[in-house]
């Protein structure tokens, strides 16, 4: 991992240093120019290099990158036949498994965006995102075809998965895509109105497995865990980054198998790296004896939410002692911006662990109410600079210039306002407080 300061504007970069943690793992950098293509793309090159290494692991299925891939061909030529090359969203309602890895590829391969859907949110929820992305057909199989009937109140196309016969071919489909096609769109939570779609192309898709493999050293002997719903954000940078990379995935329902069973799920496949929220990790932790061994588990990483000292003592308690845990910070719109590390040896003495250093291509500002930067060991509002954040929200014009802003002095560069607070240690460090909604003014 990169270990200077220059994601920080001039007036944050702090001449004391301390000690730093980083992986190191051999693996094969992901080159910047590799984002300027398609994930289609990049994919292939994958299951030319690695036809019969695992893609795809569950309890149900079990598909190696040749496999996966002839899946995936025949859901994009079941698209094209039914909807044509026209790109339009296309609304994925399949559970937790490797049906839903092969819809989402075969959607990106017919040059259309997808847009996940999950069975167990709430139904209304489903019903929303679905009528306002537009989806031109809804994608499902046996499981949820009557899930997927009940929700089609305006008559979509339905696509079953299963019924998708073998006399499609199984051969690569020749689309044109571009890095700049937009590849799927995802829903926030809506904790705070109407869910926003949040919408995102092939490139910058492609710079967060980007990071994400150079950050963390993904390489194709690594094993990674799913656990998050493919319907939100945090589910991509795991996804691609193992399927980018000839590593393998592992989706693991853990609503449906709970948290018992994940251990024997971790040391029994050797899973290398382990990625959930904070709140699903302490859960977990906290049904360990202590006896367990995961001796091939290198990184504990979470994101999402908040992360506290306790997190960090059951890390340290009951995983290995030469595995990292990973603090990620980031947003829907830009992805995991943010990266702390931390081992057996680190001492955290704030109440809130720091989320870390920014990655590559980003930019961390600290604003005031007006959108000046602040002083030094000052609280601001994180805004996130770069051209590599969502281009907007999916027909919210309004809410897009609202969040977004053009970089004035950089072509190409934009800010996001995230909402959140924050301030910079003397390292340069920074360490979020809060969200700017409660503030007290």
């Amino acid at each position: 991992m990169n270990d200077d300061l220059s994601g920080l504007p001039a007036e944050l970069r702090y001449p004391e240093q301390t000690r730093r943690v980083h992986p190191t793992n051999a693996f094969i950098r992901f080159e910047k120019e590799e984002t300027e293509q398609s994930i289609p793309r990049r994919f292939e090159q994958q299951v030319s290099r690695y036809p019969d290494r695992p893609a795809v692991m569950t309890r149900n299925n079990q598909l190696s990158y040749a496999a996966l891939n002839k899946v995936a061909n025949r859901v994009a030529r079941a698209l094209l036949a039914q909807r044509g090359e026209k790109a339009e969203s296309i609304a994925l309602l399949l559970e937790h498994d490797a049906s839903m890895i092969a819809a989402i590829l075969g959607v990106l391969k017919a040059g259309k965006v997808y847009v996940p859907l999950d069975p167990s949110f709430p139904y209304a929820r489903n019903a929303y995102i679905l009528e306002d992305s537009r989806a031109g057909l809804i994608l499902t199989n046996n499981a949820n075809h009557s899930l997927a009937q009940s929700l089609n109140e305006n008559g979509h196309y339905l696509v079953n998965i299963d019924e998708i016969g073998a006399t499609l071919s199984d051969e690569d489909v020749n689309s044109s895509i571009s890095a700049d096609n937009l590849a799927n769109i995802i829903y926030t939570s809506g904790s705070t109105g109407q869910p926003k779609g949040v919408v995102q192309n092939h490139r910058n898709l492609l710079h967060v497995a980007m990071r994400y493999t150079n950050g963390l050293q993904i390489s194709a002997e690594d094993r990674l865990t799913l656990l998050q719903s493919y319907s939100v954000a945090g589910s991509v940078s795991n996804m691609l980054g193992a399927l980018l990379n000839g590593a393998s995935l592992f989706p693991y329902n853990v609503k449906e198998a709970g948290l018992i069973e994940l251990a024997d799920l971790l040391i029994e496949e050797e899973i290398t790296v382990y990625h959930s929220v904070p709140t699903v990790f302490r859960q977990f932790a906290n049904t360990l004896t202590g006896r367990e061994e995961f001796p091939e588990l290198r990184l504990i990483r979470l994101g999402g939410e908040p992360v506290h000292p306790e997190d960090v003592h059951l890390y340290k308690k009951y995983f290995p002692s030469d595995s990292i845990f990973v603090n990620s910070y980031g947003a829907s719109e830009a992805a995991s911006v943010l990266r702390y590390c931390v081992d057996k040896d680190t001492e955290i003495s704030d109440a809130m662990v720091p989320v870390g250093y920014p990655l590559g291509d980003v930019e961390i500002l600290l604003l005031d109410d007006e959108g000046a930067a602040v002083g030094l060991d000052q609280v601001g509002e994180i805004a996130i600079k770069s051209r590599y954040i969502s281009p907007g929200y999916w027909r919210r014009p309004k809410l897009t210039r609202a969040a977004f802003m053009t970089d004035p002095q950089v072509e190409g560069e934009r800010i996001f306002r995230t909402g959140d607070l924050g301030y910079v240690q003397p390292d340069g460090c920074l360490v979020v407080t809060g969200r700017n909604d409660f503030r007290v003014k």
